[in-house]
């Protein structure tokens, strides 16, 4: 979808906007310089086509907790090691 938007509008600075109500809030909020509210009305209009918040739960929830709950229990491991190494050196159970 993003990739529709640069070539309709390749420059982001063509005549007259799609979104005019959305292109008017721009213009409002760049304190009425064109130029400014331009760039800003370019710039929501690509951030409103990116993946929506549920698909990247549902898309990064496993492949990022995984290695984490991995790491996690490696390190507990090496750890209750270390502890048992260095209590079996001083209390002589070796």
């Amino acid at each position: 979808m993003k990739e529709s938007i640069h070539k309709e509008n390749p420059d982001g600075l063509n005549k007259e906007p799609r979104d005019r109500a959305l292109f008017e809030q721009c213009l409002k909020q760049a304190d009425g310089d064109e130029l400014r509210a331009k760039a800003y009305y370019l710039h929501r209009l690509k951030g409103d086509h990116g993946p929506s918040a549920e698909e990247l739960d549902r898309r990064e929830k496993w492949p990022m907790l995984a290695p984490l709950i991995i790491l996690y229990a490696l390190g507990t491991i090496g750890v209750l090691a270390l502890v048992f190494g260095f209590l079996a050196g001083r209390l002589g159970w070796w």
